[in-house]
């Protein structure tokens, strides 16, 4: 075969190996969220796998037993949980547009233009109070709307879980030869294919866990002062602030506004201050559990993580806030395993 012959044997391979790969991922764009969840849970799964394993279960029967084992004492709590947040905001929702709603705004309007400060800025009560009535009816409409059109996603949700599922328990067992495979078609040094392969699983392990322990500290903190504060709504409070506090900056400030404006219009001045220490101590959790979780895995620069954080929700949704840090920590890693690269090849 001549030179130029070979060029365009190269050319041709190379343009359909473009066009099927384009075509593939366009198959699977619509379900990559649900597989990388379930590689997620796999390799946050893997170490109860190896244990099952070494205690003389077969792959499939240990794959099968640790995720049942989750399921049932994570997953299965968290979904309780989630059903009992989703009824709560269902609740909120009504009561923002009924009557209810409005005597609360109208009472809170009131409250504020007591106040001689506001008194000197606000010309007219009334139109205050009437923005506030459109503003609660919109707000009640706006989250009826979202939790309609989530519901109506429950058919392709339950498709994308099922996936998971099945992409959790194939890659539980069968993860290493599909990785061993997969790096084998890139020409890549051994040395730091092992470091990226050990970086991803290290990575995604301790991002996840670090960022979940500390966000599920912070939303307990608040359920309970929420609780003891006598503010209803509790696990709305924690299911929101589990969620805001994935993202800097935010944490729990969010919800706890909302509780310190439902307690100042209520009149509890006291337990307003309460709840002001309840943020405090709320904000502080993350200081405390993330470097316990962590166990010395370095940790990212708080711009990288709300940029990447803000870009991974823009790609993925929700779960960007979980996929956005874990594709940053990665090029991280590949950056430092690049770095170790040259330092290795120069002794």
């Amino acid at each position: 075969m001549t030179t130029m012959e070979k060029r365009s044997s190269d050319l041709t391979l190379w343009v359909l190996l473009a066009v099927f790969l384009s075509l593939f991922l366009a198959m699977v764009w619509p379900y990559l969220v649900a597989l990388l969840m379930g590689l997620l849970l796999a390799i946050l799964s893997r170490p109860l796998y190896d244990l099952l394993s070494r205690r003389g279960l077969g792959p499939r029967a240990a794959a099968g037993f640790g995720m049942t084992v989750i399921l049932l004492a994570i997953i299965a709590p968290l979904t309780v949980f989630a059903v009992t947040a989703v009824k709560q905001a269902i609740a909120l929702a009504a009561y923002l547009a009924d009557e209810r709603g409005a005597e609360f705004i109208r009472a809170a309007v009131a409250a504020v233009t007591a106040l001689k400060p506001v008194q000197w800025v606000i010309e007219s009560p009334a139109d205050l109070q009437a923005k506030g009535l459109e503003f609660a009816q919109s707000a009640g409409a706006a989250l009826s709307r979202v939790i309609l059109v989530q519901a109506a996603a429950l058919p392709d949700l339950a498709l994308k879980i099922v996936i998971s599922l099945l992409a959790w328990f194939f890659l539980l067992f069968e993860g290493e030869d599909f990785l061993k495979w997969l790096m084998g078609r890139v020409n890549m040094d051994p040395g730091l294919r092992r470091r990226l392969a050990d970086s991803f699983r290290a990575t995604a392990a301790s991002t996840v866990w670090a960022t979940a322990a500390a966000a599920a500290a912070q939303a307990l903190v608040v359920m309970l002062g929420f609780l003891l504060l006598g503010v209803p709504n509790v696990f709305l409070a924690g299911g929101a602030t589990f969620i805001f506090a994935w993202i800097p900056i935010l944490g729990s400030l969010p919800v706890c506004l909302a509780g310190a404006v439902y307690l100042y219009f209520s009149g509890s001045l006291f337990k307003l201050a309460l709840l002001g220490l309840v943020a405090v101590v709320a904000g502080l959790m993350d200081n405390v559990v993330r470097p316990i979780v962590m166990k010395g895995h370095g940790d990212m620069h708080p711009l990288l993580a709300l940029i990447s954080i803000f870009a991974g929700i823009r790609m993925f949704g929700i779960l960007g806030v979980i996929f956005g840090p874990i594709v940053a920590a990665m090029l991280l890693a590949l950056l430092n395993s690049w770095q170790v690269q040259p330092a290795e090849e120069g002794k």
